[in-house]
């Protein structure tokens, strides 16, 4: 797609940029796990943000602003922390991400970790998981998606599965956690674990399997609460700039949930449409916003704006933060 780009400045001189980036990163203030983010559908969390949301639109000049209530599965993730210890006893604290899943252990719990490859079911063969953390590596993107090897190891007793990305969506960086959508069910549970703190703990592994184990172990301590809450609510907050035309209507849209502290997916959208919003409000045009709850499919990829449309283009150029967390 070929963007005129006298067209985008035009369009984005008629806009308030720092307003928007103020909200987007406001936006990131209420999160259902303290260390990294996640306002998740449903959550607690989500529907304060909503609220915000609600009175930035009537601000904006929007009017029929309500919310539209409807029915979820909530899911709220707070927290997922393992600790080991290397050779000097030295204790390694590693933060995991989490998928659409029960686990609760009410703090810390000592478990066996396992390591199983890719988690096919020649891998399983002979070990006895039951009760045991399975840890597996896989290119969710290329090979398989997440649900399959958590519902293997669910099958076989395991406690929980914990996934580290090969390739794929490893690529972006070491220190990413995948977050996905698992297509699961809840009673399964699965968790993600960096490349960089998976090679330390196989690291670990190899280091204490003096005995040349086949499979190779490591005792750890972990403590997760992710719970998934059946017949919870949401909204979709929707407002109106009423016009000249009232055969025709121009609608953006965008979800207002996230992963992480979700500023480039999908704070930035909505900080944007809403400043879109503000400068429409001045002029007779037919504009109609939906923030919208969707539960997120994909959130660890970089930012594809040549895939993106309207306004969210504009926000991914002039909306996007570097590593330091400054924006751009």
């Amino acid at each position: 797609m070929t963007v005129n780009l006298n067209i985008v400045e035009k369009c984005v001189s008629c806009l308030n940029i720092k307003e928007s980036y103020d909200l987007a990163r406001r936006m990131e203030q209420e999160k259902t796990n303290p260390v990294l983010g996640y306002r998740t559908a449903g959550s607690l969390a989500e529907r304060k943000t909503g609220d915000m949301l609600l009175e930035e639109m009537k601000k904006a000049g929007l009017t029929q602003v309500e919310k539209d209530k409807i029915r979820v599965d909530a899911w709220e993730f707070k927290k997922a922390v393992m600790r080991c210890h290397d050779r000097e006893g030295t204790c390694r604290e590693i933060q995991l991400g989490a998928y659409q899943t029960d686990f609760k252990t009410n703090g810390f719990q000592r478990f066996d970790l396992v390591y199983l490859g890719k988690g096919t079911a020649d891998e399983y063969k002979d070990i006895d998981v039951k009760g045991k953390l399975v840890l597996i590596e896989i290119n969710q993107r290329e090979e398989w998606w997440i649900n399959y090897p958590v519902y293997q190891a669910h099958l076989k007793g395991a406690a929980a599965l914990i996934a580290v990305q090969s390739r794929g969506y490893a690529q972006i960086d070491d220190t990413a956690l995948n977050a996905q959508d698992i297509a699961g069910p809840s009673c399964a549970p699965a968790f993600s674990m960096s490349r960089a703190d998976f090679l330390m703990i196989r690291q670990l592994m190899e280091e204490k399997n003096e005995n040349g184990n086949r499979v190779p172990e490591l005792s750890v301590e972990f403590d997760a609460d992710t719970e998934v809450i059946k017949d919870q609510y949401t909204y979709n907050i929707v407002g109106k700039i009423p016009g000249t035309d009232s055969d025709s209507m121009i609608l953006l849209s965008a979800h207002y949930d996230s992963y992480f502290e979700g500023f480039q997916d999908d704070n930035a959208a909505v900080a944007m449409i809403i400043g879109i919003a503000r400068r429409c409000s001045v002029v007779a045009i037919n504009l109609a916003i939906l923030l919208w709850y969707v539960l997120l499919q994909q959130k660890n990829g970089g930012f594809p704006t040549q895939n993106m449309t309207g306004p969210q283009v504009l926000t991914a150029r002039y909306l996007r933060r570097d590593r330091s967390g400054r924006g751009t």
